[in-house]
């Protein structure tokens, strides 16, 4: 059985993700939350911090020969007002959401090489366009999606690297959306994290070809003009 490590599989999409590829592959969850989930291994970590980084890949090295793929899902944000804003909330945030994700390529890509496996970063949209307060997490996925495309070619050609820049996706079981935050979707409806699943397992049957590129699945909502 392969092994993929997930970044932030307690909870949310990393969640799904992990639900769906331990039925095929041997999980192993990364994440400040524990949060035990069945045939998966969990090592808690603070991704923010560099130190317990470290230690916790020195811990899956030395239990795992092989790694077939890295998926950075793990990210963190606060909404605040530009002014509310605090730069120890920022160094979090981007110590979380993109040098976690840097530090992780590094240090497994040798393990990636060698199984010819994948890299897959889960960016955002808002990579591409922003809501007020959020300059941080905004960031720190533009960041991803160009740290991507140079792992990409770092990599290359043992190593496929490609992105997933989710819009909406409801991960709140007790949230229903209203009809008026459907039909704002081309797609008619708001994101699930099965549509996100969907796309990371297109990805892990990808056989080299597809590399350094990023998938948006929003519904369409980037490619939509809206004048009112």
């Amino acid at each position: 059985m392969k092994n993929i490590i997930i970044t932030g599989a307690s909870n949310g999409i990393g969640k799904a993700i992990a639900k769906e590829l331990r039925k095929k592959y041997k999980v192993i969850n990364i994440d400040i939350v524990k949060k035990e989930l069945k045939n998966v291994d969990f090592y808690q970590c603070d991704l923010s911090s560099r130190k317990e980084l470290l230690k916790t890949i020195t811990k899956i090295k030395s239990k795992y020969d092989s790694i077939f793929s890295l998926i950075n899902n793990a990210a963190i944000c606060t909404f605040k007002s530009l002014e509310e804003q605090d730069i120890n909330e920022w160094e979090k945030i981007l110590n979380t959401n993109l040098t976690a994700p840097y530090i992780l390529s590094k240090e497994f890509s040798g393990l990636l090489k060698k199984s010819k496996g994948h890299i897959i970063n889960i960016s955002s949209t808002r990579a591409l366009m922003s809501e007020k307060g959020t300059e941080a997490y905004s960031a720190s996925k533009g960041a991803i999606s160009s740290l991507n495309h140079a792992l990409s070619i770092s990599l290359s050609p043992n190593v496929k690297v490609n992105s997933i820049s989710p819009g909406w996706i409801n991960t709140d079981k007790n949230f229903v959306p209203t009809k008026q935050d459907n039909e704002q979707h081309p797609s008619g409806r708001v994101g699930t994290p099965d549509d996100i699943v969907d796309t990371v397992k297109f990805l892990l049957k990808n056989r080299g070809f597809i590399n350094g590129s990023d998938f948006v699945v929003d519904g369409g909502m980037t490619k939509k003009m809206i004048y009112v």
